[in-house]
């Protein structure tokens, strides 16, 4: 059954620049199969461009790729981020956002290469303040603090973070936007 759909992408430049959008949301290398998959099901559309747009997208250094085991990967480059970022407007704004919806399933922390940290400290009210950080090699992607009564409490927050953050990230992103597919 086909989607209700309001916008299209009706030129390979739309195409390579939706590509870009999403790898650069996604934010880690994705193998070819699960970016098709991605493509398709926001696009209802089946065809054999996507293929060629990733091999141009690669060809000019938006896009790099490498082949593990007969399966390849991609990942937006800074030229490809530099760039798209300029024109990611052209795409449809409902469009983009039915389409992160979709790929909000693939965000990871874990996946990203994310360094983590968290640390408790105590406030002058004598409470105890966990601060939970993520970084990427672009910067800072998440820093929160919760503030809880009790040393217990706050050792397990900064436990659980330090083995689930992306539950924790995944969590407060649900609690940022409102959008279910964050903890689904």
């Amino acid at each position: 059954m086909k989607k209700h759909k309001e916008f299209e992408l009706k030129t390979t430049t739309e195409m390579k620049v939706f590509i870009l959008f999403l790898m650069d949301n996604i934010g880690y290398p994705l193998e070819h199969e699960t970016i098709i998959d991605i493509l398709q099901e926001n696009t209802d559309d089946i065809t054999l461009e996507y293929d060629e747009c990733l091999r141009q997208l690669a060809a000019s250094e938006h896009l790099l790729f490498d082949e593990v085991d007969g399966v390849r990967y991609y990942m937006i480059s800074d030229k490809g981020r530099l760039v798209a970022a300029e024109l990611y407007d052209n795409l449809d704004e409902g469009f983009r956002e039915r389409s992160l919806r979709i790929a909000i399933r693939h965000i990871s922390l874990s996946k990203s290469g994310a360094r983590i940290n968290s640390y408790i400290t105590v406030t002058e009210s004598k409470r105890y303040r966990v601060t939970m950080e993520a970084f990427d090699k672009y910067g800072e992607i998440m820093s929160t603090s919760v503030t809880v009564n009790s040393l217990a409490e706050a050792e397990q927050i900064k436990r659980n973070y330090d083995a689930k953050p992306d539950g924790v990230y995944r969590g407060v992103l649900f609690s940022a936007t409102g959008r279910l597919e964050y903890i689904s």
